[in-house]
């Protein structure tokens, strides 16, 4: 059954953009804009939808279905969190150039919607009020990302 973009469906995903760490600011208007932006993704079992050391470009939302967070430490891969709907990921990508921090893999069907770096840089970050709250958010977040994996795991 395909992603069918209804009024509901949107109306969820602001809801959920809205309640994102670095979105909290964000007025309707803006939110509507990003949520307009957002292009549906069915994904597979075991398919990698990003992986550790690359570099970002999108943000995803979990419309259904469930990821897994691997991280790998030296010879290692630690699983470090599921994600079930309603929940994000990949969005230090939208403000950083660092690499991904970790691999997102999909636990069974998974159905995603992702917002690329281009369309949240002409929308967002061409507000240098917007641009800067976005930046102090996500330096925080990095931060305590950080703290949490220690310096290997990065």
């Amino acid at each position: 059954m395909p992603l069918e973009p209804t009024s509901a469906i949107f109306k969820n995903l602001r809801r959920v953009l809205q309640q994102a760490y670095f979105l909290q600011s964000m007025g309707t208007d803006e939110l509507d804009k990003l949520t307009i932006s957002l292009t549906p993704l069915r994904v597979f079992k075991g398919y990698e939808i990003i992986k550790q050391g690359d570099m970002g470009d999108s943000f995803y939302l979990i419309a259904s279905g469930r990821v897994s967070v691997w991280v790998d430490k030296g010879a290692y891969r630690a699983k470090v969190a599921e994600l079930g709907p309603d929940k994000y990921f990949g969005e230090m990508a939208l403000v950083s150039n660092e690499p991904r921090a970790a691999t997102v893999m999909a636990e069974g069907l998974t159905e995603l919607f992702m917002l690329r770096k281009s369309d949240f840089e002409r929308i967002l970050m061409r507000n240098p009020a917007i641009a800067q709250k976005i930046r102090e958010a996500t330096q925080q977040r990095g931060e305590a990302n950080f703290r949490l994996s220690g310096p290997e795991g990065k």
